[in-house]
């Protein structure tokens, strides 16, 4: 029944528009004024004269001109009627043939020109007069945010007061309108999402001005510095943590989505103990809502952090090739002990995949994660891909680089979202733990889970490679989500490893296995072959005992098969993107002189998508 008022409502607004309409171009004649030797079509100056035409005054010309001018309209002449013809030594405006007004070579004179164009300037001026509406708005088509005003200028030359009132069509209560100030405003304000028409009018002439409401598709409302870690971290990962950042607390609508419209700008990168502002231009948009750009700045604070071995090792591999959605991996992390996650699956569907990584907080306390990590941009290349991130990962990890993230109560926060075309592989890993609560009770793990769902056209900010995590806002848990239960079957207590070596000049060559004995969860019910994901800390005693300097040589054999390594030496980190066996590749050379030692510490980890156990050879 609603239904059919609200369309007996839109009719009846029609159909006194197109009366509206009717009325105007039937009723409503020409407003004609003459003002001194001035003469004012609808209350604009149509045109002036200066000077006599033998016995006739300015004035008297314009007065006949307008008794002229008020006649033809009368009799149905309009703006299209006017027209211009030329004498011998003037020319004549015309409106339905007859002379409104000569334009003499006297009045040329005066302005500057020729009667011709004298003649055709005040044509001109007449028709754009005559044609001016008795009542018209600044817009006909108004869009009001829900909750705001906005403001209409109505241009009329009738005389009376304007008066406001909506129809109820198509919807009813959408809008509040007023007039406001000298009488010629409207003001509009917005108080249901909807549309509805308001009718202006002036006597008995309306026009219709359509009103719509729509929401904000969203805003960012950052109260918190970011707050970064790491040791002289890059521009370009303060900037992804900021961008972050920014996502993560955007207040969009449903079906919204927010983007940073340029990279984000930074007064500086700050190190330890240091902060800095950044600064962000976004943009919220979404079908049926209104967009809205914002200037966003913050604080940086680069915050001091210790984290140490060991964690626990999660491996999310199984099926490596997925082929269909499913939940890949999860696994429980507290404030007790951090997790390494490594994770490396192909998309084995006919169709895009959309890989999630996730942290729940099933608890009723908002918890604080730091993250560092890597993803690499999924690809074909299953060693190369592995590579990039386990590159790009112990980069962040030998800096301390990472960031903190906020998991409110009874929410989630997916860390990572990723588009997977059909056989490309992704592959990263994230280290994180969470920050202790002070004195409080020990609470109940946060979730750490990944997920292969079917790629729906969802919005996604983060389409790179990323050693900043969690592009998206925080969400409520579901039901179901609340009620995850954590998997510890791919979960390994032992994420670290010791080895230590000597090698003397001129004995025997040290070969050093990288993976080779296989760590096991903790029920001992499984071993992780290849040991991926595991860091290795690799301490060389070096030694010369001759009399003169020799170099000595760190070199990569891909024992297991196709492989890339990564390998920290100091500060410098060295790299073997692709190596086949049986090639071997040099690392790096180091001279010792006569007699000198010296203790070398290198750090690794196997690859995924490589083929381990492989060699760290130390030779001279």
């Amino acid at each position: 029944m609603r239904s059919q008022g609200i369309l007996l409502s839109f009719c009846v607004a029609m159909c006194l528009v197109l009366m509206v309409s009717h009325h105007l171009s039937a009723q409503v004649l020409p407003r004609v004024e003459v003002r001194g030797s001035t003469l004012l079509v609808n209350r604009e100056v149509a045109l002036r004269v200066r000077v006599a035409n033998g016995d006739l005054a300015p004035e008297q010309r314009v007065r006949i001109a307008a008794e002229r001018l008020q006649a033809a309209v009368a009799r149905g002449l309009g703006a299209q009627h006017i027209g211009v013809r030329k004498e011998r030594r003037r020319a004549a405006v015309t409106l339905g043939g007859g002379v409104l007004l000569y334009a003499t070579r006297a009045d040329a004179r005066e302005a500057g020109t020729t009667p011709s164009r004298l003649a055709q300037a005040w044509a001109s001026s007449l028709r754009h007069c005559l044609s001016i509406p008795p009542l018209s708005l600044s817009t006909r088509e108004l869009l009001v945010p829900l909750g705001e005003a906005r403001l209409v200028r109505v241009n009329t030359w009738l005389e009376g007061t304007v008066v406001v009132a909506p129809t109820g069509a198509p919807d009813d209560g959408v809008a509040d309108p007023a007039i406001i100030g000298d009488g010629r405003t409207v003001r509009v304000v917005g108080r249901t999402v909807g549309r509805e028409q308001i009718l202006v009018s002036v006597g008995e002439v309306s026009v219709p001005l359509m009103v719509t409401v729509r929401k904000y598709a969203g805003e960012v409302r950052v109260s918190e510095p970011v707050v970064v870690t790491g040791i002289e971290p890059s521009a370009d990962f303060v900037r992804q943590a900021v961008e972050a950042a920014i996502l993560r607390s955007a207040q969009l609508e449903p079906g919204a989505q927010l983007q940073v419209m340029a990279p984000v700008r930074l007064s500086s990168v700050p190190d330890v103990g240091q902060s800095t502002t950044a600064t962000a231009q976004v943009r919220a948009s979404g079908s049926g809502y209104i967009a809205r750009e914002q200037q966003v700045q913050l604080s940086v604070v680069n915050r001091p952090f210790s984290f140490s071995e060991p964690v626990l090792l999660m491996v999310s591999n199984e099926p490596e090739r997925v082929q269909r959605a499913q939940t890949l991996f999860s696994g429980e992390v507290s404030e007790v002990r951090g997790a390494r996650l490594l994770y490396h699956h192909m998309n084995g569907m006919v169709q895009d995949g959309l890989l999630l990584i996730e942290m729940l907080n099933p608890t009723e306390v908002a918890r604080v994660a730091h993250l560092t990590g890597a993803a690499s941009v999924p690809m074909r290349d299953t060693v190369r891909v592995g590579y990039i991130a386990g590159e790009l990962f112990l980069r962040a990890l030998m800096n301390n680089m990472g960031h903190l993230v906020v998991i409110p109560p009874q929410s989630k926060v997916v860390l990572l979202a990723q588009r997977i075309r059909p056989l490309d592989t992704a592959s990263g890993v994230l280290q994180v733990r969470l920050l202790p609560q002070g004195d409080a009770q020990p609470l109940a793990p946060c979730v750490l889970k990944v997920a292969m769902l079917v790629y729906q056209n969802q919005p996604l900010p983060l389409l790179g490679t990323t050693t900043a995590w969690g592009f998206t806002p925080p969400r409520p848990l579901t039901p179901e989500e609340y009620q995850q239960i954590a998997d510890t079957e791919h979960i390994y207590p032992t994420s670290q490893k010791v080895l230590t070596a000597t090698y003397v000049v001129g004995q025997r060559w040290q070969f050093i296995r990288i993976g080779e004995q296989a760590v096991r969860n903790h029920r001992e019910q499984r071993r992780l072959a290849g040991n991926y994901g595991v860091i290795y800390e690799v301490r060389v005693e070096l030694v010369n005992p001759t009399d003169q300097p020799r170099d000595i040589e760190l070199v990569f054999e891909p024992s297991g098969g196709e492989a890339g390594g990564v390998f920290v030496i100091g500060s410098e980190v060295r790299g073997v993107p692709r190596a086949l066996p049986p090639r071997e590749f040099s690392i790096a050379r180091l001279r010792l002189q006569p007699g000198q030692r010296r203790n070398v510490t290198i750090r690794t980890m196997p690859l995924a998508g490589s083929n381990y156990p492989a060699t760290l050879m130390v030779r001279s």
